[in-house]
């Protein structure tokens, strides 16, 4: 059977050994970040007092971008989001007349875009706003948040969102009542938020996929998906823990019919009832989670990192396990996005003396699978990772080698079949990138649909799933 090859691959993972990866941790400066680019070198986040949405990078630090609702309006709402590229940011803006506050598209060049007017026909202003950006597709092509409803309390004044260049924003639907899109996969096709009970008016975690809503879960409690992989088949967020009293991290993973859940857990020592967590962000490939972790209340709280193979770290003892120390007077609050890669994660401390400033910072690992557990672990096969993809067409696989081997690449369709031969021969350790074109071995474009790269690596083996939607 030509699909033989996919269960006989070997896994990638880690063993026990010494590490020889290096792990970093940057104060950003004063300031909350609330997303990182596919490679870590672009943060945005808000900046304090102002609320004005911000874009750094090691070069030029934090710039502020301008059209700063707070100082206007007095009203601040959203979070900042930029594309896998670095090069689009979104976010709540003001208006180009400068009376209301609407979702705006920054481009690197070209400045702002502001998204609406015009809504859709049941929206308009409330609270001096048309309504607020929450999230952006790592191509840069969706913006997702929620609008205004006046004078729809009944059937809910806030729905989710989507942007579109060729749409412009529209009603993604709830069940008559209020909801909001918080995150969108790579190319804008999965979106994720919440909406409400209609019996309740507590948050019930949502999917948005082409045509079709689905509620991932009626929790009993107040829960939300907060963030989905670049191709759309995992989702991150929270769910209730019905023993506990207490909203925990979550996972959905698309089966090919339905969305399974899996409850990822809390920082062991978190207070039942009292406590809360939500995974905030997901690497490209699932393998790593992050989010934010109360362990008995908004006081007391810290970052997590999940892994599968150990499960919730607290970060605190992440950075420790790994010689990092940190400032005694900023008490790490949470972990707010991780690169595609899990290579860089930002997060956001707090200053425990007055004025108990927030302050952002980021943290780099040459070796992301560090965050396997506490003990000092190795990389001891090859990784890969493919970027973009989802792709239209062309992508780039990264691949990341302990030793120098020889190494082969291969596409291969949904049936195994042999599509294109990439490279062979020997390759020196470290990082190297081969773009694949989207075509065969003929040079002609592939159609759209599921291919996966073969690599072999000495005597280790593994996959890179792609998707091509054209």
């Amino acid at each position: 059977m030509r699909l033989s090859f996919l269960s006989s691959l070997i896994c990638l993972g880690v063993l026990c050994g010494t590490a020889h990866a290096e792990v970093t941790f940057e104060i950003i400066g004063p300031s909350s970040a609330t997303d990182v680019s596919a490679d870590g070198s672009v943060v945005v986040g808000n900046t304090l007092g102002e609320y004005e949405t911000f874009r750094w990078t090691e070069e030029d630090g934090i710039v502020p971008l301008g059209r700063a609702t707070v100082p206007v309006l007095g009203v601040g709402a959203g979070t900042p989001d930029v594309s896998a590229d670095g090069t689009k940011v979104s976010a709540m803006i003001l208006s180009d007349d400068e009376t209301f506050a609407t979702q705006g598209l920054w481009t690197l060049g070209s400045g702002w875009e502001q998204l609406m007017p015009p809504t859709p026909p049941d929206g308009g202003l409330m609270d001096n706003s048309l309504g607020s950006a929450w999230g952006l597709s790592g191509d840069g092509q969706t913006v997702v948040g929620l609008y205004w409803r006046p004078g729809h309390a009944e059937t809910g004044s806030a729905h989710p969102s989507r942007w579109w260049e060729e749409t412009g924003v529209v009603d993604l639907g709830t069940d008559g009542v209020s909801g909001r899109a918080n995150a969108a996969s790579y190319d804008g096709s999965v979106i994720v938020g919440w909406t409400e009970n209609p019996s309740f008016g507590n948050w019930w975690p949502t999917v948005w996929a082409g045509s079709e809503r689905t509620i991932l879960n009626e929790v009993a409690g107040s829960c939300m998906a907060n963030s989905v992989t670049s191709d759309g088949s995992m989702i991150v967020g929270s769910t209730w823990d019905d023993e506990d009293d207490m909203s925990v991290a979550a996972a959905w993973r698309w089966n090919g019919s339905t969305w399974d859940e899996e409850a990822l857990g809390a920082i062991p020592g978190t207070f039942p009832f009292y406590g809360y967590v939500i995974a905030n962000d997901v690497t490209a490939d699932g393998s790593t989670v992050v989010g934010y972790n109360e362990l008995s209340g908004p006081g007391d709280a810290t970052g997590f990192i999940w892994t599968e193979e150990s499960g919730m770290i607290d970060v605190d003892d992440f950075l420790a396990d790994n010689g990092v120390e940190v400032d005694p007077t900023l008490s790490i609050r949470t972990l707010t996005s991780i690169s595609y890669d899990g290579t860089a994660m930002v997060g956001i401390g707090q200053d425990i003396y007055p004025p108990w400033n927030y302050r952002s910072f980021i943290i780099r690992m040459d070796n992301p699978m560090l965050v396997a557990g506490p003990e000092d672990v190795v990389l001891s096969m090859p990784s890969m990772q493919a970027f973009p993809n989802p792709t239209s067409g062309a992508t780039t696989l990264m691949l990341d080698l302990p030793q120098s081997t020889q190494v082969s690449l291969e596409i291969h369709d949904i049936t195994g079949r042999l599509v294109r031969k990439l490279s062979g021969g020997s390759i020196q350790a470290g990082h190297h990138q081969v773009r694949w074109d989207g075509t065969d071995a003929s040079g002609t474009e592939v159609p759209s649909g599921v291919y996966y790269c073969r690599f072999t690596a000495g005597t280790q083996a593994g996959l890179q799933k792609i998707t091509i939607m054209r």
